[in-house]
């Protein structure tokens, strides 16, 4: 249980890392900039919302991944990280 949440608190930061990269490229190369293309090429998996609709209670549940050159890199380097300071 505490690997799995090591695992999920690394791929967390690591997105969030990725965000704030993918942001810093695009304001390095603006929109158009072959670079700032690959950069934003991604995939996107997961569920998509559903609503469930009881009269009642009404709720919408869904996961989506969204993955991308820089989240990847940001995982990674989070990886890096946590790997120097368990060590």
């Amino acid at each position: 249980m505490k690997n799995t949440l090591h695992v999920v608190v690394v791929v967390v930061v690591g997105s969030l890392i990725g965000i704030f990269i993918s942001k810093l490229l695009n304001m390095w190369f603006p929109v158009g900039h072959q670079l700032n293309a690959l950069i934003n090429t991604g995939i996107n998996t997961g569920l998509n919302p559903t609503t469930v609709d009881l009269n009642l209670v009404e709720f919408t549940a869904g996961l989506v991944f969204k993955f991308n050159i820089s989240s990847i890199m940001g995982i990674f380097l989070s990886a890096v990280v946590y790997k120097q300071l368990v060590k």
